[in-house]
């Protein structure tokens, strides 16, 4: 019975949540050749601002930098920040366009290091990222972010 109990305890402390978003937003510039520089605003689960820095070697997302600012639901200019999630970027996939801007990026790998404010317990997680230009506006992207801590 105390094997049970003990596994049931560690399994309430170690579960992790998931939360699901939407995104949108643009590619801005760049501090390096190889780099692409994001800002996406998150819709559902974990409103908020994201910024993104992805390196790459080719189509491949060989590193980069991932900060999101939660906003409370249907944040307006006057509201306070929830906290903040970080993490560092390592691996994925992306495509450019003729003009040498972002097409789209896939399975693009989170590792949530760290949190503050309501997010201040966060130490570990993961996310994945996609966004993909849009037909009709290609500088205009749109996409998924699904968080796990």
């Amino acid at each position: 019975m105390k094997t049970i109990l003990g596994m049931l305890i560690l399994a309430m402390w170690f579960s992790t949540a998931t939360y699901n978003d939407s995104l949108s937003g643009s590619q801005t510039a760049a501090p390096e050749a190889t780099g692409i520089a994001l800002n996406l605003t998150a819709t559902g689960d974990l409103p908020g601002m994201n910024k993104v820095t992805l390196q790459r070697d080719g189509q491949n997302v060989t590193g980069g930098s991932w900060r999101m600012t939660v906003l409370p639901q249907n944040a307006d200019a006057s509201s306070s920040e929830r906290g903040e999630l970080v993490g560092t970027i390592s691996g994925g996939t992306v495509t450019l366009s003729e003009q040498g801007t972002l097409a789209s990026a896939s399975g693009v790998h989170v590792t949530i290091q760290s949190g503050t404010g309501e997010f201040a317990s966060v130490t570990s997680g993961s996310a994945t990222l996609s966004v993909s230009g849009n037909a009709e506006n290609p500088s205009q992207l749109s996409g998924t972010l699904v968080l796990n801590f």
